[in-house]
C-alpha cells in the first residue's frame, strides 16, 4: 500500500513539474538560431549590395553584443542566409559593435 502511494506521488509530482512548461520549451530552437534569426533582422548592413560602408544600428549591436558565442551563430546560418549576407560584412559588424568574431572563426558552411 504505501509503495503505491509513492508511485501515485511520483506520477503526481512529474505531472505538475511538466504542466509548468509550456510545449514550445521543449521543441524550441537553439540559443544560436534564435539569434541569428536576430542578425538576419536587425543587421540589415550586414546584406549583398547593402551601403559601404556603414554604421551598425542600435537593436544589430545589442544583438552582437548580447551574443556570447557568435561563431555559434555562424553555423546556424544556413545555405539560403549565406547566399543573401556578406561574410566580410558580418565581420565587420561584429568588430564594429565591440564583439568582434575571433581571428580564424570560419562561418562558412561545411
Amino acid at each position: 500500500m504505501a509503495s503505491a502511494r509513492v508511485v501515485a506521488m511520483f506520477y503526481l509530482v512529474v505531472s505538475v513539474t511538466v504542466s509548468f512548461f509550456p510545449n514550445y520549451t521543449w521543441a524550441s530552437k537553439s540559443q544560436a538560431a534564435i539569434e541569428k534569426d536576430e542578425v538576419m533582422e536587425h543587421c540589415k548592413f550586414t546584406r549583398k549590395g547593402a551601403h559601404w560602408p556603414f554604421e551598425p544600428s542600435k537593436a544589430c549591436c545589442q544583438v552582437v553584443m548580447r551574443s556570447v558565442n557568435l561563431l555559434a551563430i555562424c553555423n546556424a546560418f544556413t545555405a539560403i542566409d549565406l547566399a543573401q549576407i556578406d561574410l566580410q560584412r558580418w565581420a565587420a559588424v561584429t568588430h564594429s559593435c565591440g564583439n568582434a568574431l575571433h581571428e580564424g572563426d570560419n562561418c562558412e558552411i561545411s
